[in-house]
């Protein structure tokens, strides 16, 4: 693991030198700040069981970005860490042995992408090639992503809504009839489960009170989608 950590870091470099240079892109990125690696502290690459994709590092206080040294601060205690050892409790992963957590960006852009979407789209194209080598080792993992904005940006085929993939159905309810998200509907080419990020969580009665229910809904399909055919 830490020679493909060491590996992705080499590569930001080199894709931090190459966006400093141009002319269009490098107005939305603030250099004064490393762009951030993933984090695992898995000793293995297929050790990894479970990974959290998130969209981008960029925080709305600016002097909070130079605390930020791995994706979702998981070097941290904090609000996001308990949220996603949830996550892990439930699906009866270590979230010290099995995770790996990337983001689809991974550079601080100078504003939040919420406030100018037209950023995302600019930079798809270079950031989503480098995600898709960066995953393309983790053939037996599990895949979750965290928040909309970022479904949005994967997703080009079927709903890009979280709460479609839990079955909602109005008033806080959900029909129960969970989905994934599958291979040949993302540009990752994996079949991933989309979940709220923590703010929304947090917030969001609907995701707390179905958590548990989609999580597990999870588990069989990941049982089921891995189960030998018998047939063959």
């Amino acid at each position: 693991m830490r020679q493909h950590i060491l590996q992705i870091v080499k590569g930001l470099k080199a894709t931090k030198k190459m966006l400093s240079k141009d002319d269009v892109l490098k107005n939305d990125i603030d250099f004064n700040y490393d762009f951030i690696p993933p984090f695992s502290k898995a000793e293995k690459t297929r050790d990894v069981k479970l990974i959290f994709i998130g969209q981008d590092p960029t925080v709305r206080n600016q002097k909070s970005r130079e605390n930020i040294k791995v994706t979702l601060n998981l070097d941290k205690e904090n609000s996001l860490k308990t949220y996603l050892k949830t996550v892990c409790d439930i699906l009866q992963v270590d979230i010290e042995k099995e995770v790996y957590a990337t983001n689809l960006y991974k550079c601080f852009f100078k504003i939040p992408p919420a406030d100018d979407q037209t950023i995302l789209t600019r930079h798809f194209k270079i950031w989503m090639d480098l995600l898709i080598h960066e995953l393309s080792i983790f053939e037996n993992a599990i895949f979750i992503t965290l928040g909309e904005p970022l479904i949005k940006q994967l997703i080009h085929s079927n709903s890009k809504k979280v709460n479609y993939y839990w079955d909602y159905i109005g008033q806080t309810k959900s029909g129960m009839n969970f989905k994934c998200n599958e291979p040949y509907e993302n540009y990752l080419q994996k079949r991933i489960y989309p979940i709220a990020h923590q703010p929304t969580w947090n917030q969001n009665e609907f995701y707390k009170t179905y958590l548990n229910d989609y999580l597990r809904y999870l588990k069989r399909n990941e049982n089921k989608a891995r189960k030998p055919n018998n047939g063959s």
